[in-house]
């Protein structure tokens, strides 16, 4: 089930990478298939580890698996990022020490001697094996002797940190979520500065991944440094599960609880984008992304949680100006808060379709358990979670009549994190078409 350097030979072959659209055909995608670092959850540490309950691990990986298999069947080939991690580290010195400045950096410990303490987690590291640095950081290390061991920096960590400290490098069991640390689009790789501390760590594993990996860093694609663009120190965040590149430098963009205006003004002054289309989300944990309201389902169709329709107002977002001045204002424009009428026009199509459940009632359990979260394999063919009303469900209503090709996965052991298909999977390569 690992990810060879021979099989991302073959991923790439002679088309490479690269994503052009949210619905064409999905040819190579990474995932994170769930391990230690989801035993870690515990009832007191879930909220802040922004799981809603603590799964079961073992059905976790079940029903994981059953999703890779749907996506392979479909002829997606699945890379999956530990192994990537660990291919980057095994060979490159570089990487590991970028990987371990990175952990050092955002180390949230506190100590009356700090220095001290910081150089300690620095020599520690320092003595791990790439499958080990691997581990720590996505498995986290707990305040232990069990797993911290017995050297002199071992000792220093345990001597400098409270008794009370559940863990040295955090878990990241929010990993199994790999659309929200990074996007491609096109041949361009944005890594996201996200909202949440819990999260902090995994943006730095794909900055490793595409800067190190030996296929990766030499396939083509550019690391966008969009945080250049922001005047002050502020706090500029994106999640992955915000952003929909619709195509032909068409960007859709959830503004709410994890994307901020801030760094949706960065995005557009990068001058990547043609258009940049802005839906305001409710800033709460129920739409804590755009993709848990609306996803793209084919060219001309989306799932859209109709008790939002008209309450999510949409902008585009445009920068005028000195085109030398990297920190000009972009400017707002409010189009109103019907999100079909206004979409259909910014996008030019009035054929648009937007699927949801037959009456609000359903919608808003479909919501819930993540059914409009779904992710296009191809135009027209998503995937999505099993379950739900089945005659007025959200399903039924994209299969009605053949008007779409639904697959079903396995909601058990996934939900729990709050996210669905779309969210546990990230497109190296996917076609226009």
């Amino acid at each position: 089930m690992c990810s060879s350097p021979i099989s991302l030979r073959h991923a790439w072959n002679k088309n490479g990478v690269g994503v052009q659209s949210e619905c064409g055909k999905l040819d190579v995608v990474l995932m994170h298939r769930p391990g230690q670092e989801l035993r870690r959850l515990t009832k007191a540490n879930i909220e802040q580890l922004l799981f809603d309950a603590v799964p079961d691990v073992n059905q976790t990986q079940k029903s994981h698996d059953a999703f890779v298999k749907c996506l392979r069947t479909n002829g997606v080939h699945v890379l999956y990022m530990k192994d990537l991690l660990t291919q980057t580290l095994i060979n490159s010195y570089d990487a590991c020490q970028a990987l371990i400045d990175g952990i050092v950096l955002n180390c949230s410990l506190k100590s009356k001697r700090q220095q001290e303490l910081l150089t300690a987690v620095r020599q520690w590291l320092g003595n791990r094996t790439a499958k080990q640095l691997a581990d720590d950081i996505v498995h986290g290390v707990t305040r232990t002797h069990h797993e911290l061991g017995s050297s002199a920096a071992a000792q220093t960590i345990l001597k400098e940190t409270n008794s009370d400290t559940e863990f040295i490098i955090p878990p990241l069991p929010n990993l199994l979520f790999s659309r929200d640390a990074f996007s491609v689009i096109e041949k361009n790789v944005f890594i996201w500065n996200m909202a949440k501390p819990a999260r902090r760590n995994e943006p730095l594993i794909y900055r490793v991944i595409f800067q190190y990996h030996p296929q990766l860093s030499t396939s083509g694609l550019k690391i966008v440094e969009w945080q250049t663009t922001i005047a002050q120190q502020q706090m500029a965040t994106v999640e992955g599960g915000d952003v929909a590149y619709l195509g032909q430098g068409i960007l859709m963009i959830g503004c709410g609880e994890r994307t901020n205006r801030l760094a949706i003004e960065a995005l557009a002054r990068t001058d990547v984008f043609e258009q940049i289309i802005v839906v305001m989300i409710p800033p709460q944990r129920d739409y804590m992304h755009l993709d848990t309201v609306l996803s793209s389902v084919g060219k001309s169709a989306f799932t859209l949680h109709g008790p939002l329709a008209y309450k999510m107002e949409v902008f585009t977002v445009e920068t005028h100006g000195d085109s030398n001045n990297m920190f000009i204002n972009p400017k707002w424009i409010s189009y109103g808060c019907d999100v079909r009428a206004v979409l259909r026009k910014l996008l030019n199509n009035n054929s648009l379709i937007f699927y949801d459940a037959a009456d609000e009632g359903t919608s808003i359990e479909e919501q819930r358990e993540c059914r409009h979260n779904v992710v296009a394999i191809d135009d027209y063919h998503v995937v999505t979670y099993a379950g739900g009303n089945p005659e007025k469900g959200i399903v039924n209503q994209m299969t009605r009549n053949g008007a779409c090709s639904v697959d079903i996965i396995p909601p058990q052991g996934l939900l729990e994190g709050g996210g669905g298909a779309h969210c546990m999977t990230n497109a190296i390569r996917r076609r226009l078409k």
